[in-house]
């Protein structure tokens, strides 16, 4: 035999081997149509928070943008927010890709988030658009060098403490209108207070009046007082006006109201801002407008009796958290169609928003970006402003919202807004002082609530006690403002 083989047996071998060209080809071409596997977008929330509602509704929609994503909701409990995100961001693992924190949680996550100051960052977000306030109060941290600040979360949510609710049917009334003008010459219309004595001048004519309206409201005025938590937030919504802008404090001017009020900036040193003239009177006036509701020691008012009380219609007004509007206007309230809003005293608030932070170990930062910027982009906040009152926390989203019918006093505060500026030094020292939210508080909640129910102490020596007190646990902390 000469190794040559037959001529069928080669054409069978040809077609063999094109038999198998065409499978692999075809096999390939299979493989090429098969669907992308899904990308999870895993975010943590507080579990039950109105951000929760909001993210869940956001995510069903920008699912259907992007098929081939998954947005998955993860629930936590407010009490396990931080040791989860931490021990995640920690330990290097990509999911959550999203983290959902409050201001007084920042400081334990700040050096853990992703910097969206980063080239990327800037490509899908920018700080220009967030209210200066919301970002104020915990998007922004020292980086690792000390040399700069990095934008550490977006405000997903502003949350306004506090602002001012009132019972239309009692301020729109003619015959207590004209009696209490004729007696202090000034309107009583919430909106145009010009200050906590004008305030506190309404709720005694109204305390007075009881019976005016025909509903016959027990209280002109709840005010938080609880020694539990609720003292720390009312005294720098009611210390802001007296001291900004004063050098004997050091809160700068156009700052707004919160926890860095407490602290004031003088020729280069940070020093604690109450225990002066400007917190006696502050506190003075804290005692009178107690006055106007249950004692403090029988029924003291915390964050529960806010968001409760006011809707039962014994109050003429009060103040309260924005996020508590929902529940004043749902169907078991007593004054959802008489429902009021209006800023402080003088047209002002603190912020206390919701934040996202970023994962910086996330797979897709892409994608985790993308949805950042859908998450606040208008549409989304026309959505959450309709279905859920959610206030939007863009310029752009609160003056859109001010034009829906129970929301038009958004537009006082978009206004207000824009003048505060940000100062990077007083949202460094609310870091350093962490301290604030687990021992200085009951330092001067202690104190003052020792004041508010009649102890012989004054107001002054309250607040110096008090500022003792910090300065000693911030220096056993070994805490360098």
């Amino acid at each position: 035999m000469d190794g040559t083989q037959p001529k069928n047996h080669k054409k069978a071998l040809i077609a063999g081997i094109i038999v198998i060209i065409v499978i692999v080809a075809a096999l390939g071409v299979i493989e090429f149509h098969r669907p992308a596997q899904k990308q999870n977008l895993v975010i943590m929330v507080d579990s039950g928070s109105m951000t929760s509602s909001y993210l869940k509704a956001v995510g069903t929609s920008f699912e259907k943008s992007h098929p081939n994503v998954n947005v998955e909701i993860d629930s936590v409990g407010y009490s396990d927010m931080v040791t989860t995100a931490t021990s995640t961001l920690k330990g290097g693992s990509s999911t959550p890709s999203i983290f959902m924190y409050y201001a007084s949680q920042s400081p334990d996550l700040a050096p853990l988030l992703y910097n969206l100051n980063s080239t990327m960052g800037r490509q899908y977000l920018s700080a220009s658009n967030f209210v200066a306030g919301d970002l104020a109060s915990g998007s922004f941290a020292p980086n690792g060098t000390g040399s700069g600040t990095n934008f550490i979360g977006v405000p997903i949510h502003t949350v306004l403490g506090y602002i001012l609710v009132y019972n239309k049917t009692v301020f729109e009334n003619t015959t207590l209108q004209n009696g209490f003008y004729s007696t202090y010459h000034f309107h009583m219309n919430p909106k145009d207070l010009k200050n906590w004595t004008q305030m506190n001048e309404v709720a005694k004519y109204i305390s007075e009046n009881t019976n005016f309206n025909g509903k016959n409201n027990k209280y002109a005025f709840m005010v938080p007082d609880s020694s539990s938590h609720s003292i720390i937030d009312m005294f720098y919504n009611l210390f802001y006006p007296y001291g900004v802008g004063k050098s004997a404090t050091g809160i700068p001017a156009n700052s707004s109201a919160n926890y860095w009020t407490y602290f004031g900036i003088n020729n280069s040193k940070v020093s604690i801002s109450y225990n002066n003239t400007y917190g006696v009177q502050a506190l003075k006036m804290y005692k009178n407008i107690t006055q106007y509701e249950p004692s403090v020691s029988t029924q003291p008012i915390g964050y529960d009796q806010q968001e409760l009380y006011f809707g039962t219609g014994d109050y003429a007004m009060g103040l309260a958290w924005s996020s508590f509007i929902p529940t004043y206007e749902n169907s078991s309230s007593k004054v959802k169609n008489d429902l009021g809003v209006a800023l402080l005293p003088g047209n002002y608030t603190g912020y206390s928003p919701t934040f996202l932070g970023v994962n910086p170990h996330a797979q897709n930062l892409t994608l985790v970006l993308q949805f950042l910027k859908y998450a606040t982009s208008s549409s989304e906040f026309d959505m959450g402003i309709n279905d859920y009152a959610y206030v939007p926390s863009t310029y752009t989203g609160l003056n859109e919202a001010s034009h829906l019918a129970n929301f038009t006093w958004l537009s006082s505060l978009n206004n207000y807004s824009k003048t505060i500026k940000l100062d990077t030094n007083y949202t460094e020292i609310f870091l350093k002082a962490s301290p604030l939210f687990s021992t200085l508080i009951p330092d001067f909640n202690s104190q003052v609530y020792d004041y508010l129910t009649g102890s012989q102490t004054s107001a002054i020596t309250a607040l110096n006690t008090a500022a003792k007190e910090w300065a000693s646990e911030l220096k056993d902390q070994n805490i360098q403002l």
